[in-house]
């Protein structure tokens, strides 16, 4: 019994040390100064045993190899993923730099986790990382896109993923366009590039035939 109540008492100690350290604010929380050792740690094992938990009895569909799926999980990683983990020969944004815990780069998380880890992060997201769930936006038959698309990262190094930004980025949009525009996608932002790229063209035929010598406010891209 006495056991018992000492037990009780050092849990009550503990309680009120914890909640007095953290009324006193003295744990710095900014993002620009890392978590003691232990503290980050504790968290990185606690996250690793939460994600194997809540993924058992996911099973993978078995068209992950499909070139199709990839494709379709490519458009989403370079819309939703690779401004905060990069890609091969792609940095990160300057947004993501910033990240405390850093995203990480997704070349060895496909390696190191299966298909249904990946599936349960990209969907659910992490709390309190920066890493957003996707769920909410997107259905499981396009979160696996992505997760098939990852699961290719370790097999691409810059040059392959750059041919992958010629190859796939909506380069049938592109056509009539000059080189340079094209060129210039590679590893940008697919969206604004052609946007920025269709305006630029536009001015350059209204000055050829003599309707405008400058350029124009910009148009609604249909």
């Amino acid at each position: 019994m006495r056991f018992l109540l000492r037990l009780v008492i050092l849990l009550l100690v503990l309680a009120a040390a914890g909640w007095a350290f953290a009324f006193s604010g003295f744990y710095n929380v900014a993002a620009t100064e890392p978590h003691w050792k232990p503290v980050q740690k504790f968290l990185m094992f606690g996250m690793d045993q939460s994600v194997e938990h809540h993924a058992k009895g996911i099973v993978a569909p078995d068209n992950l190899q499909d070139t199709v799926v990839i494709h379709k999980g490519f458009e989403h990683f370079k819309e939703m993923c690779v401004q905060c983990h990069g890609a091969p020969g792609v940095e990160r944004s300057e947004m993501a730099k910033g990240l405390n815990p850093r995203a990480p780069k997704l070349i060895w998380a496909a390696k190191e986790d299966g298909p249904a880890e990946l599936f349960w992060i990209t969907k659910n997201g992490v709390k309190m990382s920066g890493m957003p769930g996707f769920g909410p936006t997107h259905d499981d038959e396009e979160i696996w896109a992505i997760v098939a698309f990852m699961k290719q990262l370790p097999n691409l190094d810059s040059a392959g993923y750059a041919a992958l930004q010629e190859k796939w980025c909506d380069k049938g949009e592109m056509d009539g366009m000059d080189i340079q525009c094209h060129k210039m996608m590679m590893g940008m932002d697919c969206e604004k590039m052609k946007m920025d790229c269709k305006r630029k063209h536009m001015d350059c035929e209204r000055q050829s035939d003599g309707t405008s010598h400058h350029p124009g406010p910009p148009q609604a891209i249909k």
